[in-house]
């Protein structure tokens, strides 16, 4: 195991590419695995066929697969499988972000209330009807997502002080917000009459892809920007892992780069909650799998967590078409029963530290 993380920590743009290739392969079986089977080869020919129409704008016919085969694969699992991979990278980073700036192996994307907030605002949509009509469908997301930041800036405004916002101060503000939230999402569901509504917002309220349409993928298409800022702070946040006096040591601004991290996580998670409702542990097991097999160091931490993430909540999705029949699983349920032994077992392991067992 030593030498195999000796050997991965050299060669880190060898395993992105390979991680890469990975997703890629891992994308076309999401697609095609389901209730109704589809061969992977008529998966990449729909594929390929539709993304030329849309780079050409022709809409010609494709020859050799059925119809009906070609809605599933376009309009049904394609943006499903999407959006649970940009989900995945984006809740994976935010716990990344998360745990730099607390200096704490437990934080995880929704330790600012993100998670309650956005529920809020789902539920306040789905029951309540307090949306826009000229959102149609993306009320939801679009409440979710407000929700989000409401409760992103009310726990920042709180727990900033002398225009700094200190790590346990912002997690300690943060567990109140989402416990206040939370207890007003839980009373809107308890008091709502219509039970259908209910089990819709207690559905979301576990997370779920199920929904998921190409009108959500632009919501997390801008994952890019926040990976590059993020990989541009790698020296800082490698620093900050430090303590504050090193950090400061090496002319680390912490302000700056508080705000920064806290700006960039609430959006990854904001985004996400807002399409896939709440989904644990992914923001936090995944990090610390990537510290231990690939060291500390965040300029590898960044990339290598986004692909595992994402490459992890896809086939969480997966399974969760699956493993029932006719049924279908809340990914937010699947996730932890996967994520919370693994995360006892890291916590386990004798050499096991923050950053991993070097």
């Amino acid at each position: 195991m030593k030498q195999f993380c000796r050997l991965v920590k050299t060669h880190t743009f060898l395993i992105c590419l390979v991680l890469a290739a990975a997703l890629l392969v891992s994308i076309v079986i999401g697609i095609g695995t389901g209730p109704v089977a589809i061969p992977f080869a008529e998966v990449w020919r729909v594929m390929f066929h539709r993304l030329g129409g849309l780079l050409t704008g022709s809409e010609l016919p494709l020859e050799g697969v059925r119809e009906s085969t070609q809605n599933i694969v376009w309009f049904l699992r394609a943006p499903r499988v999407l959006l649970g991979a940009l989900v995945g990278a984006a809740l994976t980073l935010s716990g990344v972000g998360m745990q730099a700036f607390t200096k704490n192996p437990l934080a995880e994307p929704y330790v600012l209330g993100i998670s309650s907030g956005a529920s809020l605002g789902a539920v306040l949509a789905m029951l309540m009807g307090v949306s826009l009509p000229v959102l149609g469908r993306l009320s939801v997301s679009a409440g979710a997502f407000a929700g989000a930041l409401v409760s992103i800036l009310l726990v920042y405004l709180l727990a900033r002080t002398r225009n700094a916002v200190t790590p346990i101060r912002l997690i300690l503000v943060g567990v109140a917000v989402s416990a206040m939230f939370q207890a007003f999402t839980n009373y809107i569901v308890y008091t709502a009459p219509d039970d259908a509504a209910v089990r819709e917002a207690t559905f979301w309220m576990l997370g779920g892809l199920g929904s998921a349409e190409w009108a959500d993928v632009p919501l997390l298409a801008g994952l890019v920007p926040p990976v590059l800022l993020m990989l541009a702070l790698s020296k800082s946040l490698n620093a900050m892992m430090m303590g504050d006096s090193s950090a400061v040591t090496l002319g680390v601004n912490l302000t700056v780069v508080r705000n920064v991290l806290i700006g960039v996580t609430a959006l990854l998670t904001a985004s996400s909650v807002a399409v896939s409702g709440c989904i644990g542990f992914v923001g936090l097991v995944i990090p610390h799998m990537v510290r231990i097999l690939f060291g500390t160091d965040h300029k590898k931490l960044i990339p290598i967590s986004a692909l595992l993430g994402a490459i992890f909540l896809l086939w969480s999705d997966v399974l969760c078409r699956v493993v029932l029949p006719g049924k279908e699983i809340p990914i937010g349920v699947l996730t932890a029963l996967v994520g919370a032994p693994v995360f006892i077992y890291l916590m386990a392991r004798k050499k096991y530290g923050f950053g991993g067992g070097d």
